[in-house]
């Protein structure tokens, strides 16, 4: 990568590069208008007057409001067509981004419990990736989510089952939910069962509890990746671990903020791990409930952490790095974001030139 002009112009760098999310939930990217039109055909007589109203729904001033908000409005989504409907437009939201790889979970149990298979959900969420052409080149790949609110033999249960179908399109669980109040090791036995059947790992950690609950998700759920772990910071010794075991740390900044797990984009230590060397990667958690999109996470972090376009580019790639593809997608896929990120700045100098020439 070659820096120079196109500095001048980073936010128009950032708008049109290719982009990589795996940290991103399913639920909490369900538009407002969406939601409404959900609550007016499942529950009218509770439904908002307007997707302003929705929004309010999403105020809260710690992890457990924004939990209840968020299952507020996703308790809405009540048949294959609705999580239909969600999963479209939010493959629609990352194109429009020129997001080309994601990886998303789902809350499956969710519809477990309403009646559904867990094959039914998953070839009804795989049936949307395959909607989109070529041309729009994103590929996605679908997370299991686990939830720190159900007992862990249900969790289990649900590994189990997942295990058992064996879907092209699952790539691995991830643990999510309030680390404080369920710690990692009571889902010890969910993860040795994913890990035997060659399921990839990812757990939230070091967002709602300190360091600690980052070294047991290594060391109990075998983790292989670490959803924020933004309270690593605390520990020195655990940053070096991750170091120098290339543990990827998919960071979430607005969401920290938004959650008070950080107090500022400032203080927020995503900076400290790059310059550090830890596989960091940029990424929306909630979009819709934040209000936020990753390509203004990407704005946010060039602003607060002073990061010009090869340092943009190197998270970027990052995200492949971090992802649970195989060997040769990843190979495949780094390669062909690293071409057009050298064509964008080849495309973003000349018509620099252009406009200097003109004048």
């Amino acid at each position: 990568m070659v820096a120079g002009v196109v500095e001048k112009n980073l936010k128009e760098f950032i708008k049109r590069m290719p982009k990589v999310e795996l940290h991103l939930h399913l639920e909490g990217s369900i538009r407002p208008q969406t939601a409404l039109e959900l609550m007016r055909r499942n529950d009218p007589s509770n439904a908002p007057i307007n997707s302003y109203d929705v929004k309010k729904i999403y105020r809260f001033d710690d992890l457990s409001g924004f939990v209840q908000g968020m299952r507020n409005v996703s308790d809405n989504i009540q048949n294959l067509a609705d999580l239909q409907q969600v999963t479209l437009e939010l493959f629609h939201s990352l194109i429009e981004q020129n997001v080309q790889y994601v990886e998303y979970d789902c809350a499956v149990q969710k519809y477990i419990d309403l009646g559904f298979s867990l094959e039914e959900i998953v070839d009804a969420l795989y049936r949307c990736s395959l909607e989109f052409p070529i041309k729009n080149r994103l590929k996605s790949n679908l997370i299991i989510n686990l939830q720190r609110s159900h007992t862990p033999a249900k969790v289990s249960a649900l590994v189990k089952q997942v295990a058992e179908l064996d879907h092209p399109y699952i790539v691995g669980v991830g643990l999510s939910g309030d680390e404080s109040s369920y710690p990692q090791g009571l889902f010890a036995r969910a993860f040795q069962i994913a890990k035997q059947a060659g399921l990839h790992r990812t757990v939230h950690a070091g967002e709602a509890a300190g360091a600690a609950s980052v070294w047991d998700a290594l060391t109990q759920l075998h983790a292989e990746r670490i959803d924020h772990g933004t309270r690593a910071i605390d520990d020195l010794k655990l940053v070096r671990y991750l170091q120098e075991h290339e543990i990827p740390l998919t960071q979430c900044l607005s969401s920290n903020i938004n959650l008070n797990v950080v107090d500022g984009y400032e203080n927020h230590p995503f900076g400290e791990f790059y310059k550090r060397g830890l596989c960091v990667t940029l990424n929306t958690d909630d979009p819709q409930v934040f209000g936020i999109s990753l390509t203004q996470e990407f704005e946010i972090a060039a602003q607060y952490f002073d990061l010009d376009s090869d340092d943009l580019a190197r998270i970027v790639l990052n995200g492949i790095t971090a992802s649970f593809e195989n060997k040769q997608n990843k190979l495949f896929y780094h390669k062909r974001i690293e071409k057009e990120l050298t064509f964008l700045e080849n495309e973003l100098r000349q018509e620099y030139v252009n406009e200097v020439s003109s004048i």
